[in-house]
């Protein structure tokens, strides 16, 4: 297994991996404008309908300064959501184009892969995949809850549930290369299990970088790119023929 200091250099060996190769950009060209495309739209219509919704909350008979501060409060929270769903919505949106580009990587790296599923396939299949690894990790955060409930203990929720965090979002691009493999969920978090210090590392390092969303969005495919490079050096398989 890769030690948990190695694997935080590969977010950056992606980086090099990819500019060396500019048969790559097309596929971050296509991620990354479809992630500003919907980023745009949804910004427009958090601002046109904002006002609307918080006078749907806050009716007339509010005090002034009330509503100010539900307004602001409100607004926060309705960003905060929005930007969520945004980065799911965009991740599933750019799939094929990252699934194309991570077949590309393993490829070039000597791995033989199954026959491509196609972008439709390959779209509904994510669209499968992200909603049951929702249901793992929102699952596991909401027994971590549970915590709270017990004297002392609750202390432990807010730092484990930021390495869940953090684990999971690690989790979401090595199974980029997994995915490429086909290899079903179960696998998948069965890989994650045998490999917990190389996926927590992946994780650590990306995540400061997608707290900003442009960034965050240029960062998807260099992010892709890295974890092939981790999963194929981990444990590539032996290529046929």
């Amino acid at each position: 297994m890769k030690s948990f200091f190695t694997s935080l250099a590969y977010p950056f060996r992606g980086v090099g991996y990819f500019l060396g190769r500019p048969v790559l950009w097309k596929y971050f060209a296509a991620a990354f404008a479809i992630n500003v495309v919907l980023f745009v739209l949804l910004t427009i219509l958090f601002l046109k309908y904002r006002v609307v919704l918080v006078d749907w909350v806050t009716p007339d008979r509010f005090w002034k300064w009330a509503r100010v501060a539900i307004e602001w409060i409100f607004t926060g929270i309705i960003a905060i959501l929005g930007l969520f769903l945004f980065t799911i919505v965009g991740n599933l949106l750019a799939s094929p184009f990252l699934d194309a580009m991570t077949e590309r990587i393993l490829a070039d790296l000597g791995e033989t892969l199954p026959p491509s599923r196609g972008p439709l396939r390959a779209f509904l299949r994510a669209l499968r995949n992200q909603s049951l690894k929702l249901l793992f990790f929102g699952a596991v955060q909401l027994l971590l809850l549970l915590l709270w409930v017990i004297p002392v203990v609750g202390l432990l929720h807010p730092p484990l549930s930021a390495l869940l965090t953090i684990l999971s979002l690690g989790f979401e691009y090595v199974d980029y290369p997994l995915d490429a493999r086909q290899l079903p969920v179960p696998r998948r978090l069965e890989w994650m299990v045998a490999h917990p210090g190389a996926t927590l590392a992946y994780g650590l390092v990306l995540f400061p970088f997608f707290l900003i969303p442009f960034i965050g969005y240029a960062f998807l495919p260099l992010a892709v790119a890295g974890a092939a490079l981790l999963v194929h050096d981990i444990d590539s398989p032996k290529k046929s023929g």
